[in-house]
């Protein structure tokens, strides 16, 4: 059976926890004190019991009792019965306190509660104390009975009164929690009003924010890390919309293209069949150009969820095998230490580093070196590839690793490309654990530096 949500308000259980908590601890501390009471009250009994046990044995004269010699000993003797029995003299005698005949004459009903406590039937509860003392041959058994009925009553009005002051307390409290409550979730009722606003908008700005409450400080946190979280979703979709924007573009490119040539051959191909050759080559290299796109972005896509096995490897072994590899007649300086060992995947960094050559060929005269070094750092190693082109603008070394994005549009879409080499560059930078990143090349140009973890002595 699927459990039901509790939907219940912050306010409205703080309130019943208080109300809760509120009647366990009242309830407690009734029961302390009515405990601690009573048995002040029983022992104080006791003691008076004691008393006038004592004071009973001594009124003894002749073998009587002189009732009105114990009758002065205190007011507490005009409230209890007595009865003393003589066995052993000539005739068996029995001696009662002033209504203590009367008041035993429903003892038939009497019943123990507790030791020394007895109840007697429209009477009430009596402390009950016997004494049997043996002197001169005879047996004296000495009893009393004291009322409990006022210790009840005052123990009947103290649970009244602890009642009472826990029925007040509680509704006031109750009062006054809830407002505290509602208070206190008032940050948070802002928050989500505020969140259900930009759900509701129909014109999304991606640039939406929620309030921070300045308290409590865990709301303003919450709040923070929110539009934290809002930031870094807005910022994706804005970079998802460009990337289909830039990509429907690239793609149009050379639809258009091929789409022209097509219907120029349609039109003209019987009568100049000179053309045909021309737009069959440009159909095939736009063709192509949509392929390498494609693949490209195919290859980024899988990366978003890649993971990268990454294995101890030879960094000054890698670079010159890959430099020899390449197909270019621009000259390239490999500058590497003996050995340097870092923790990567050893196909993913030699695309890396054929992607940066690749952009250093392509923004850079054929005639100027392109210069490959690396150095350890820390616990790091920076490999950098450095060319001597046009450099890039400060504002823009942040925006290079985008996709599609292109420093100068106007003055590098001769230059061929997908514009995904950077991107692709970066990604499999961070698949390695490591970073990209550019900067000025001296005197002139860009160095692409890419930072990669070294090789401790756990990984070798």
């Amino acid at each position: 059976m699927r459990e039901r949500p509790n939907r219940h308000s912050y306010a409205g259980r703080i309130t019943r926890a208080y109300v809760l908590l509120l009647c366990a601890v009242v309830t407690f501390i009734s029961m302390a004190i009515v405990g601690i009471v009573g048995v002040y009250l029983v022992k104080s009994k006791q003691d008076d019991s004691a008393q006038l046990m004592a004071a009973l044995k001594e009124s003894f004269v002749d073998g009587k009792p002189d009732w009105d010699a114990w009758l002065q000993t205190g007011g507490r003797a005009r409230h209890a019965y007595v009865r003393v029995s003589v066995i052993g003299a000539e005739t068996d005698q029995t001696y009662y306190s002033r209504n203590t005949r009367r008041f035993l004459s429903d003892t038939l009903t009497t019943t123990p509660l507790f030791s020394h406590v007895q109840y007697q039937e429209n009477q009430g509860v009596y402390y009950y104390r016997e004494s049997i003392v043996h002197k001169d041959g005879q047996v004296f058994d000495y009893e009393i009975w004291m009322s409990l009925n006022n210790m009840i009553e005052l123990l009947q009005v103290i649970i009244s009164a602890i009642i009472g002051i826990t029925l007040v307390g509680t509704v006031l409290g109750a009062w006054a929690i809830s407002l505290l409550a509602r208070r206190l979730n008032r940050p948070l009722a802002t928050l989500t009003q505020a969140a259900s606003g930009i759900v509701a908008k129909d014109n999304v700005t991606y640039h939406e924010r929620l309030p921070e409450p300045a308290g409590p400080a865990e709301v303003h946190a919450l709040a923070v890390e929110f539009n934290r979280l809002l930031h870094s979703l807005n910022a994706q979709v804005i970079r998802d919309n460009q990337f289909v924007s830039d990509a429907s573009h690239e793609l149009r490119t050379p639809l258009t293209a091929i789409r022209g040539h097509v219907t120029l051959m349609r039109r003209h191909g019987n009568a100049h069949p000179e053309l045909v050759p021309e737009s069959l080559a440009i159909i095939e290299a736009e063709s192509q150009k949509m392929q390498r796109l494609i693949e490209s972005l195919l290859a980024l896509s899988r990366m978003d969820h890649a993971q990268l096995d990454r294995v101890p490897l030879d960094l000054a072994a890698l670079v010159p095998r890959v430099v020899a590899r390449y197909q270019s007649t621009q000259p390239i300086q490999v500058q590497l230490p003996a050995s340097l060992i870092v923790l990567a995947n050893a196909e993913s960094l030699e695309q890396i580093l054929l992607g940066l050559l690749n952009n250093a060929h392509k923004y850079t005269p054929h005639d100027t070196p392109i210069t490959i070094s690396a150095a350890q750092v820390g616990q790091q190693v920076a490999l950098s590839v450095a060319d001597l082109g046009p450099g890039i603008p400060d504002d823009a070394k942040s925006k290079v690793f985008d996709r599609f994005y292109r420093v100068d549009r106007s003055r590098t879409k001769h230059i061929p490309g997908t514009g995904l080499g950077l991107a692709i560059a970066a990604r499999l930078a961070a698949l390695n654990g490591g970073t990209i990143t550019v900067v000025d090349n001296q005197p002139r140009g860009s160095c692409f530096i890419v930072t990669l973890p070294l090789a401790n002595s756990e990984n070798l």
